[in-house]
């Protein structure tokens, strides 16, 4: 018996698998708001409001890094706690946890448990037991290396509990894409360090990537180095490293020619901080080597569409996705030069994924302009940072001038709200909206319609 029935009688009606996963988000994000609301999660021993409490936690659950506080000096190590677990257990998935329990104690997964779970995260034609065991393996090999890299490194500068602490902390936060940070000023401190910057940059691109993509590149080293047999990596996957990498050095080589505010002691350490930016709008990351409240307008406008793309399937980043991004971009070129079939990496793409993606697309647009519309009415911030703080919260980038902390409690539930969408992806709070599908047995006669 699926595990959500348990809880059918509390609803009334049917409730659908998409249904079921926005009442576990919104369960969970119930339950982290409530822990960091006690006393006991702050250093002063006071409570934090609601609206904040709900907006730190839907930060963290979402990846996006947008805080209302300065994390390092407001909770506790107890509340610091809640929100790294929240962190971890929220980017990567709590169907995926829920599955990992059921298989370690020798249970089955239903195959509405599977359905619920594929919705959940994207896995491909893998087999779903072996991709859940490769995805926590994964987890904790790539933060454990990151957190042994961080904390040699702050040695240097703390003590060796608080460097474990810091590299603990920032490694589960970077795979995580989420971009707290326990430091006041983020990561500007450490903006001139090469060691920083890649750990994190390598660190953060790999959760981006997807599950799926680090899965597929594993099997290709393991027939590449065997030489046993011809690995060949998948569609996917090469889409996904061409996109993001293409995304990442166009936005450097615009940041490195167009930025002049980002202050730089030479032509290397401004190449730096121009692609720590972008890799970190890209990924979703959202850390900042910068001061993003100093950046032209111009600079913060080119990081939108970035951050708004964001990562890719299956991994722990936001954003509309850069498969997404790619298969709309090649049926735009594809109409226009009237071809039939939508090809990529020569294969056909069947035009089901191509209208999913279209409808991810004008779902994510619709609620980014929306959110940045009535927050802008009830703020007296300038424009383009409202668009940079509603793209990087729909991103799940955590990306801000500096704003953040001064919004209205309205502007902190609609960007609570865009925060979600962008962890959950719109296409499930469509189908939550819109509830079980009703089958059409009937067709209408041809309109035509003028478009042109």
């Amino acid at each position: 018996m699926p595990f959500y029935t348990k809880i059918s009688s509390l609803f009334p009606g049917r409730l659908t698998r998409a249904q079921y996963l926005m009442i576990g988000y919104l369960l969970f994000t119930s339950v982290g708001a409530s822990l960091l609301m006690l006393p006991l999660s702050s250093t002063q021993g006071e409570s934090l409001s609601l609206d904040n409490a709900l907006f730190t936690i839907t930060s963290a659950i979402s990846g996006s890094g947008l805080t209302p506080v300065d994390i390092g000096s407001y909770f506790s190590s107890f509340g610091e706690i809640v929100i790294l677990i929240f962190i971890q257990v929220g980017n990567v998935g709590y169907m995926l946890f829920f599955a990992l329990a059921v298989i370690f104690f020798g249970g089955r997964l239903s195959l509405a448990n599977r359905l619920m779970i594929k919705e959940s995260i994207s896995y491909g034609s893998i087999d779903i037991k072996i991709f859940i065991k490769k995805v926590f393996k994964y987890t904790v090999i790539i933060e454990f290396i990151c957190a042994v890299l961080l904390t040699l490194y702050w040695t240097q500068f703390f003590p060796l509990l608080t460097a474990i602490k810091h590299g603990v902390f920032h490694s589960v936060s970077a795979f995580c894409t989420a971009g707290f940070s326990l430091f006041p000023d983020n990561l500007i401190s450490y903006r001139d360090s090469y060691f920083i910057n890649l750990v994190i940059i390598l660190t953060c691109y790999a959760g981006a990537c997807g599950f799926y993509v680090l899965y597929d590149i594993s099997i290709y080293t393991k027939c590449f180095l065997s030489k046993k047999t011809r690995g060949r990596l998948s569609v996917h996957t090469k889409t996904v490293l061409t996109v993001s990498s293409l995304i990442i050095i166009t936005a450097t080589l615009y940041l490195f020619i167009f930025e002049n505010n980002i202050p730089s002691s030479g032509i290397d350490k401004h190449f730096l901080h121009s692609f720590f930016q972008s890799a970190s709008a890209s990924t979703t990351v959202g850390y900042n080597s910068v001061d993003l409240g100093k950046m032209n307008d111009s600079s913060l406008f080119m990081l939108v569409p970035v951050m708004f793309i964001g990562a890719s399937p299956s991994g722990t980043g936001g954003g509309i996705k850069t498969t997404v991004f790619v298969l709309m971009l090649i049926s735009l070129f594809t109409f226009l030069k009237d071809r039939k079939n939508i090809n990529l990496f020569k294969r056909n793409i069947p035009s089901t994924i191509i209208n999913k993606a279209f409808s991810i697309g004008l779902l994510a647009v619709s609620w980014l302009f929306l959110s940045a519309l009535i927050i802008s009415i009830v703020e007296s911030h300038p424009f383009i940072n409202i668009l940079f703080e509603c793209a990087s919260a729909f991103g799940n980038v955590g990306l801000s001038t500096g704003i953040t902390p001064s919004l209205t409690p309205l502007s902190k539930i609609f960007l609570s709200l865009t925060m979600l969408m962008g962890r959950v992806g719109p296409l499930l709070v469509g189908y939550t909206i819109f509830g079980t599908p009703k089958p059409e047995n009937y067709q209408y006669p041809e309109a035509n319609i003028l478009i042109v």
